[in-house]
């Protein structure tokens, strides 16, 4: 074995926990050794799940797992629009007390394409050739 490279041994905690309702245990593997009791890394781990299933809500409805470049701006910038959306449409779905989210997606898609078509219209005075035209005139 190489001088340079020594084994550690390293050490950790198993937390025995229960989910209330149930009564099952459930089991956490932590390496945080002290400062913290067992509620605490348990709580830890409950949070940590939320963010998973935050992760899990922005992969399947909002397509975050399908990046349009491989620049690091790029991906931010597609990060922050789908986490801006994802903001919108869980506000969209408590304020209209929709159940899932794939309703309040598309019902929050429609209603946004109605007012942008009814504004349009206003701002074309009823004629929505004119906006095009002005659109494809614009640098």
């Amino acid at each position: 074995m190489n001088a340079e490279r020594k084994k550690t041994d390293p050490f950790f905690r198993l937390i025995k926990a229960e989910i209330i309702d149930t009564g099952e245990p459930i089991y956490f593997l932590t390496n945080i050794l002290k400062d913290l009791d067992a509620y605490h890394i348990a709580a830890i781990y409950k949070q940590r799940w939320q963010i998973e299933v935050f992760f899990k809500f922005l992969k399947q409805q909002l397509n975050l797992n399908h990046f349009i470049s491989r620049n690091m701006n790029a991906i931010r910038i597609n990060i922050y629009m789908t986490l801006i959306t994802a903001i919108l449409i869980i506000a969209y779905k408590k304020l209209n007390n929709i159940k899932g989210y794939k309703m309040a997606k598309l019902q929050m898609a429609n209603e946004l394409e109605t007012v942008l078509i009814s504004q349009i219209v206003i701002l074309c005075g009823g004629n929505p050739a004119l906006f095009f035209k002005n659109e494809s005139a614009s640098p």
